[in-house]
């Protein structure tokens, strides 16, 4: 035989059955003791300096920093430099009043703390009588002036409002001009990876607040890298992508650290609805298809907040379930769709043989629907302990099956894995996670995290025969 036929392909399923299962239970104490903390990725920081009306420092000003969302309120006094520094608090936005004897109190509203980031609000307070309050309309900038690291936020109206093919959350860090689709994601043959820097994208780290979100055996974000993740867009408020010179509590990671924040219910009600629709019905016909591959995805679900008790406990959430049809198209390397052996392919001795090999890669040619179905749920309660003590206890679960689901490129219908080279895989996740965080002191403060995560992935080929490239 002088020449052979092959499908385009650039891996194959190896295994006929392969499970893997993590169960992880981890327990992490975070501790600040410090007037300046720097930035630190799993935790906020806010930082200020009182001055009276000709720029000297007020040592003993009494500050006092609020939540209206939530009732939310903590108090502490400027040290001997007239500075303070609440070193571990949830992102959000506060309120932030400075008072002092003889000087007038002074309100900075709507103080924005981003995910592992630190805000500095700087007070200059006016000899003036005692009742009389000046509030700053103009909320101060987040600034880092402590911090080394390279990193970005994307924030909640931009993960909300940036379209997204699966919804995949953390794909909007690719806003970032150093991040790129790993080579190997650009289809499912692969991970999905994301590439900060130039580093493959294995070497990333995820946390969700605060807690650990890895799955150690693909070296990925915890419930694969399938639609629909183990966190919806829906209950995500922000999240940071740390390149380098991040703290070094987190120092395992030799990539990006994508540290994650999900969302809280506050003293309004709130509640969210969301359906998408792909279909082929509105694209233009696939290059080097011959027909219009009849596929769908859709993306459907909502999410509901609000206070349990007001000020004290408020609960948040979601819901997100996810359909898909894909028809994989296979196609021969030279585009075709059915082998004819040419004279010149074959000697007469192996005709025979040839026509065989043809007539074998031809049954495995044509289409084959690939489906996955699957749903992420997502509930967590907050608690405000007290006035110097916030806690919060969060359970999320995910669910994806399919069919002929482990190789396809959602991009396109055209592939080179016949349905004997392809497989079904099924995945469940659950996570469990609490945190307390304490603020003892303005130089003391305290968080205590606990986590519980069971990740099991099955995968299943759609046969147990021997495989070839090359026939």
């Amino acid at each position: 035989m002088r020449s052979c036929f092959s499908l385009v392909a650039a891996r194959r399923f190896r295994h006929i059955f392969c499970r893997q299962s993590a169960l992880i239970v981890c327990v992490g104490i975070g501790l600040t003791l410090s007037p300046t903390t720097a930035a630190q990725n799993g935790v906020t920081s806010l930082q200020g300096i009182i001055e009276d009306a000709s720029g000297a420092r007020i040592p003993s000003a009494a500050i006092t920093i609020t939540d209206p969302s939530r009732g939310f309120h903590l108090d502490a006094k400027t040290d001997g430099q007239g500075s303070f520094n609440f070193g571990m608090l949830p992102p959000g936005r506060y309120d932030v009043s400075a008072a002092a004897p003889g000087m007038a109190t002074k309100t900075s509203r709507d103080v924005e703390l981003l995910v592992g980031g630190v805000s500095v609000v700087h007070l200059r307070l006016a000899p003036v009588a005692p009742s009389q309050t000046i509030t700053v309309s103009a909320a101060p900038l987040a600034v880092e002036t402590q911090s080394g690291e390279v990193s970005n936020v994307v924030t909640q109206s931009e993960i909300g409002g940036l379209p997204l093919n699966g919804r995949r959350f953390t794909d909007l860090a690719l806003l970032s001009p150093d991040v790129i689709q790993d080579p190997r994601g650009q289809t499912s043959d692969s991970n999905g990876d994301l590439s900060v820097g130039g580093v493959r994208g294995f070497q990333n780290s995820f946390l969700v607040d605060g807690t650990d979100d890895n799955n150690s055996f693909f070296a990925q974000a915890r419930g694969g890298y399938r639609a629909p993740y183990q966190f919806s867009n829906e209950v995500i408020q922000e999240f940071r992508v740390s390149k380098n010179s991040y703290s070094a509590e987190l120092g395992r990671s030799g990539s990006a650290v994508f540290n994650v924040v999900t969302k809280s219910g506050t003293n309004n009600w709130h509640s969210t609805g969301f359906y998408y629709l792909r279909d082929r019905a509105f694209d233009a016909q696939q290059p080097y298809a011959s027909s219009q591959p009849d596929d769908r995805q859709q993306q459907f679900g909502g999410t509901l907040g609000g206070p349990i008790r007001k000020d004290r406990i408020f609960f948040y959430a979601g819901f997100d379930q996810h359909l898909l049809t894909v028809p994989s198209v296979v196609q021969f390397a030279n585009g075709a769709n059915v082998i004819v052996p040419q004279p010149a392919d074959y000697d007469y001795t192996d005709k025979s043989l040839v026509f065989a090999a043809a007539q074998k890669l031809n049954s495995m040619g044509g289409s084959y629907p690939t489906t996955m179905q699957g749903n992420a749920g997502f509930a967590k309660i907050d608690f405000n302990l007290s006035s110097r003590q916030l806690a919060f206890v969060r359970v999320s679960t995910s669910r994806l099956t399919g069919t002929n689901n482990v190789f396809f490129d959602p991009s396109s219908p055209i592939t080179g894995y016949a349905a004997t080279a392809n497989g079904t895989d099924a995945v469940q996740t659950e996570s469990v996670a609490a945190a307390l965080i304490s603020s003892w002191t303005n130089r003391l403060a305290t968080n205590l995290r606990v986590q519980f995560s069971h990740d099991v992935q099955n995968f299943v080929s759609n046969s147990d025969e021997p495989w070839k490239q090359d026939l």
